[in-house]
């Protein structure tokens, strides 16, 4: 009987001895299954990350019109600012207080780095030739700037209505080349010279023209932003075309010396030379206020361009729409400064709020008068408006928009501009009846200003 159990026992020691043997082989072979996986996996993972970067920026090249455009800015500095945050002006000579490496102030006199005066004991008398190198500075000048600057051809269709046949109108224009977003040559032009066009051709050479299309405008200002693609543009003929340097319009002089480039005569690539004439004009538009100057540069109905200072930097677009009947024959220029906040939202195709009232600031005599401290009075509620919907009226004195305190029809335009389209701003204004006067508040759903 123990003979017995004994070979049982050797019997099922023996079962369990091989039953756990494959166990332990088929886990060996799991895991070196699992590693090398893991080894190939890595491996794999390495090449492609490598190929993707080889291959990255010829594919970004082919699929160009998919990556990202860079958001161009246009900085304009405030005539208010100051860059002395003490608002003291800064020494110009003398003794000036700087401080050491350790931190301690220390006084440094400058007066005797001032150079010696030179004493000119004769005079020498300019000639024709002294002139003509003047000019050759300003046509230096120009010839830089006209880098800039871009023949823009408009195709559009008509009918002719007496032998009811069908031709092709084509405008030629200037264009002012403003950004480069790495994706397309953004380039402003007047919005009535490329309006209504079926086809808009730029010359970027003389033997290549690129198609570019409308990318948003602005009617008030008969302003548009047309874009050529950088795939259509070769590099050495890129490199050729140059970013307008836009300059400051709030601290002209005038009499200063400055140039009309672009079609300043009717004729593209004219150019012509004056002196600025007046400053300080301005005039009301849909919810905003412009800033003009006009020059003593001969001016007509086909005339547009850009006005640049002896810098080469823009400082003015010349205007046909923005004129009354007393500046009809003059050349009438809007500031680049209030410009450029628009110039910036065209070209980087941001939506704008619509508010729809065209308004004056109010003298001190008038808000004296009306009994307030501050507002604008509404001249014109336009039709179709979000400020018509909301029951503004004609002699309405706007006081505040969303707690903002309105001081001029600039702040205004700040205001709405700084909202979204179908944000709700609500406005506190001041009605005045033939005996009566009351303060009402409205809010107002803003609209969309036109553009694409």
């Amino acid at each position: 009987m123990s003979n017995d159990n004994n070979n049982k026992e050797k019997e099922y020691s023996f079962i369990q001895e091989q039953i756990a043997s494959k166990k332990k082989f088929r886990f060996k072979r799991m895991f070196y299954s699992v590693t090398w996986t893991i080894i190939l996996a890595c491996i794999f993972g390495v090449v492609a990350g490598i190929a993707f970067c080889i291959s990255e920026p010829a594919i970004s090249k082919i699929l160009g019109k998919y990556q990202d455009k860079k958001t161009v800015e246009f900085p304009s500095a405030n005539p208010d600012d100051s860059s002395n945050p003490n608002g003291q002006p800064e020494p110009t000579g003398g003794a000036k207080d700087n401080t050491n490496p350790n931190g301690d102030p220390q006084t440094i006199d400058n007066t005797d780095d001032k150079p010696d005066t030179v004493v000119i004991e004769r005079t020498v008398p300019a000639d024709i030739q002294d002139l003509n190198n003047i000019y050759m500075e300003i046509r230096n000048v120009a010839s830089d700037v006209n880098k800039s600057i871009l023949h823009v051809t408009s195709i559009s269709s008509g009918v002719d209505v007496l032998l009811d046949n069908e031709y092709e109108a084509y405008k030629v224009s200037s264009g002012l080349v403003i950004a480069n977003n790495e994706a397309d040559l953004l380039i402003l032009v007047s919005y009535d010279r490329v309006q209504d066009a079926k086809s808009i051709q730029v010359a970027l050479s003389d033997s290549l023209d690129a198609k570019a299309r409308l990318q948003d405008y602005d009617s008030d200002l008969n302003l548009a932003v047309i874009a050529v693609s950088l795939k259509d543009i070769p590099e050495t003929v890129l490199n050729n075309i140059k970013t307008a340097d836009l300059g400051e319009s709030y601290s002209l002089i005038i009499g200063s010396p400055v140039l009309a480039l672009g079609s300043p005569n009717g004729y593209v690539d004219s150019m012509a030379l004056g002196i600025i004439t007046s400053k300080g004009n301005s005039v009301y538009i849909t919810d905003n206020k412009i800033e003009l100057f006009n020059t003593d540069i001969h001016d007509n109905e086909n005339s547009d361009g850009v006005i640049v200072n002896l810098r080469g930097e823009v400082i003015g677009i010349i205007t046909q729409k923005i004129k009354d009947e007393s500046n009809e024959n003059v050349n009438t220029v809007i500031g680049i400064s209030k410009l450029k906040e628009v110039i910036e939202s065209l070209v980087n195709n941001r939506e704008r709020s619509y508010f729809g009232i065209k308004a004056v600031d109010m003298t001190e005599a008038a808000l004296t008068q009306a009994g307030i401290s501050n507002g604008i009075c509404i001249t014109e509620v336009e039709t179709n408006s979000p400020a018509l919907e909301a029951g503004l009226q004609n002699g309405d004195i706007i006081l505040s928009v969303n707690d903002t305190q309105i001081i001029s029809v600039s702040t205004f335009n700040s205001v709405i501009a700084a909202c979204k389209p179908k944000a709700v701003v609500n406005v506190v204004l001041r009605r005045n009846g033939k005996n009566t006067s009351k303060e009402m508040e409205l809010e107002v759903v803003l609209g969309k200003k036109d553009g694409k």
